[in-house]
Formats: C-alpha cells, sequence, structure tokens
C-alpha cells in the first residue's frame, strides 16, 4: 500500500467528522485540558501510544486537519490496520535514519500553520511508556512552537469490546503546552514531555 502523505484539508475534514460519529458509538470518552490546545498557529501533538486507534480517537477530539507521522514499518501491517491511515494521508518516518524528505515535508506542513502529531514513543507495541525519542521536541525547539502532550488511555480495550457489542471507556488528556525556550536541548525538552505525560497518564500505562 503507498502512502502519498497528507491529503488535501477537505477530505481530511470529513474523515475528522466520521471519527467524531464512530468513536460516539464505539467508545465512552472523558476528554480533558482542551482549552491547552492553541487557537491558531501550528503546534506539536505529542501522545503515548497503546493502540493502532489511538490517531482515530485522538483526532474525534481534536478534529483538525493534522499531518500524522507514521513509522515505515508499520506498512507491513495488513490492509485492515492501514487502509484508515492512507486514506488520511500520513507521513512515513524511518525511526533509525529520518530521511531529508520527511523533515523537509513535516516543515512545509508546519509552514502552513498546520498541527503536527508525533508519537514520541515510536511504536504502539508492548506495554508502559516506553523511551521518548526526539523527533517532537526537535520541530518545536526548530520553529519556536509549543508541544501539546497528550495522555491517552483505554484505547487498547476498544477492539475487544467491540467485539462484545461494547462501548470502551477511553480517556484523552491535553496537557499544558510546553513551549522550548532559547538554548533549550531536544534532550531537555523531550524530557519535559516524558514527565508531562507520566504526570497526565493511570499508573499502569507507565
Amino acid at each position: 500500500m503507498k502512502f502519498s502523505g497528507p491529503r488535501n484539508k477537505t477530505i481530511r475534514n470529513a474523515l475528522g467528522w466520521i471519527s467524531v460519529i464512530v468513536c460516539f458509538f464505539i467508545t465512552n470518552r472523558t476528554t480533558k485540558g482542551k482549552e491547552n490546545l492553541p487557537k491558531n498557529g501550528p503546534y506539536i501533538l505529542a501522545p503515548n501510544h497503546i493502540s493502532l486507534l489511538d490517531p482515530f480517537v485522538l483526532h474525534s477530539k481534536h478534529n483538525r486537519p493534522t499531518t500524522y507521522l507514521m513509522a515505515e514499518d508499520l506498512e507491513d501491517l495488513g490492509w485492515k490496520e492501514l487502509w484508515l491511515p492512507w486514506l488520511y494521508g500520513v507521513l512515513l518516518v524511518n525511526r533509525k535514519n529520518l530521511k531529508p524528505s520527511t523533515v523537509k515535508t513535516t516543515q512545509k506542513q508546519i509552514e502552513k500553520n498546520e498541527p503536527i502529531c508525533i508519537f514520541p514513543e515510536g511504536t504502539s507495541l508492548g506495554e508502559g511508556l516506553r523511551p521518548l525519542k526526539d523527533g517532537a521536541a526537535y520541530f518545536a525547539t526548530k520553529n519556536k512552537i509549543p508541544i501539546i502532550p497528550v495522555a491517552l488511555s483505554g484505547t487498547e480495550t476498544i477492539a475487544p469490546k467491540l467485539k462484545k457489542l461494547q462501548r470502551a471507556r477511553v480517556e484523552i488528556q491535553f496537557g499544558t503546552p510546553i513551549l522550548p525556550k532559547d538554548g533549550d536541548s531536544t534532550t531537555l525538552t523531550t524530557e519535559k514531555i516524558e514527565k508531562s505525560l507520566r504526570k497526565m497518564l493511570p499508573n499502569k500505562y507507565l
């Protein structure tokens, strides 16, 4: 399945509203901190990652055309897992060797004042919060834009609950914006993201 990058805003707006409707029926969501989302300009969403459905659920409450970055090796998944990211349009990222073309395209989307979603753990496999990578901090530091840490919980229960015709309990919490200061390193900024996520997440996700 070939990924072509972000689709036009009309398509992504339509899919955003579909995510709102579908998530209303399959989840019981609690949302906190939406007032922390900037009203204008670009910013980085930095959620923890526990399920392949995380972007879909997050988008149902963020619901603004967003550039999502997805690990390149996830292309090995089946079409059932990949058709929605393909339809929405995501940027594929090589987690071991970030390609200049990926940096350039992400930078272009930032210059269009578009939010960027980067899962700093880099994977949705395993349990507990894994060491964060510096991608979110890099783009925020380079462009002097805020990072919004996002704590997701319960998304890993959606598929099992759906098989039982039950709604999963999901919580989405948008944290206090982190704005890198002059002289801040990407490592320091990444540490701030991790500290914020650990503060918001239930113990079972740490």
